[in-house]
């Protein structure tokens, strides 16, 4: 998918789920976001550039961490995410780090003289066409010495908290052509060598990725409600948007019985597994 097909995606059908659906989302990776914030040890820095926003939901959690004279320029190619951030940052407090939430595309932006410390993500750099250049051009907007934090998702078996729920959609739908295994997609950096080679191909050094797995928790008053929430966000998400209303709740029906097991306390319990990666801008 291109960068031109990533930017209609966020911005239709699909983005108007991860619009509606943002609050449930936030508090899916709220651990995963603490993590990888832990990890980083980002509180040292004054300037950052948060790549693939979307809600914001993990911008803020990042701003928490830093001092108050920080600033955060946090970008998304979803106008209709970004509307989820700036109402949420209208209801926040004033005081703390500044937070600026732009419309922009990482990889080809022109940051002008602005020039950043840290370079955040999570989950909002696997969909470049072109990850090398997209990186290389971000460290264009680095300081020297800048450091780069981010996760992404191991491979999708790993991540029971998608593969299961893909698997019960396909017994239902029919499957969507195969992606190749690096095409742009959720999944496009789940082999931890691959993403090394695009980072010290770009310029980034002293690259780390480290795995790091944790329960998700998709909240829900039953089995069926929080299932049918978690379906309708991420590759399940997708291959609904055009299934009849008879195929969604085939596909529903099928997900409860495989995710059964997984409910209790509340909410769906899956495991994820990510990547923590940082380097640093020679």
């Amino acid at each position: 998918m291109s960068n031109s097909d990533q930017h209609a995606f966020w911005n239709g059908d699909a983005g108007q789920t991860w619009a509606r659906g943002d609050a449930r989302m936030a508090a899916l990776l709220a651990p995963i976001s603490e993590a990888l914030l832990d990890h980083a040890n980002v509180g040292a820095a004054r300037s950052v550039l948060d790549v693939g926003c979307g809600g914001g939901s993990g911008t803020f959690l990042l701003a928490q961490r830093l001092a108050p004279d920080a600033r955060v320029l946090a970008v998304d190619i979803s106008t209709l995410l970004l509307d989820v951030a700036q109402e949420s940052l209208q209801r926040q407090e004033a005081s703390g780090p500044s937070i600026r939430f732009a419309e922009a595309d990482a990889a080809v932006h022109d940051f002008g003289g602005e020039r950043f410390d840290l370079l955040f993500s999570r989950f909002g750099v696997m969909f470049f066409s072109d990850p090398t250049g997209a990186f290389a051009h971000m460290r264009s907007a680095m300081r020297s010495g800048a450091r780069l934090a981010f996760c992404c998702w191991q491979a999708l078996p790993q991540n029971p908290w998608t593969a299961l729920p893909l698997q019960a959609a396909l017994r239902v739908l029919p499957p969507p052509p195969k992606p190749g295994p690096r095409e742009p997609g959720p999944f496009a950096f789940a082999e931890a060598a691959y993403v090394r080679a695009i980072l010290e191909d770009s310029g980034w050094v002293d690259v780390d990725i480290t795995p790091r797995e944790l329960e998700l928790f998709w909240p829900g008053d039953h089995l069926e409600d929080a299932t049918r929430q978690l379906l309708n966000m991420g590759p399940v998400g997708r291959l609904l948007i055009p299934a009849s209303d008879e195929e969604r709740d085939a596909v529903y029906a099928e997900a409860v019985s495989v995710l059964g097991e997984h409910y209790r306390d509340g909410g769906l319990r899956l495991s994820g597994a990510t990547w923590l990666v940082t380097a640093r801008s020679d």
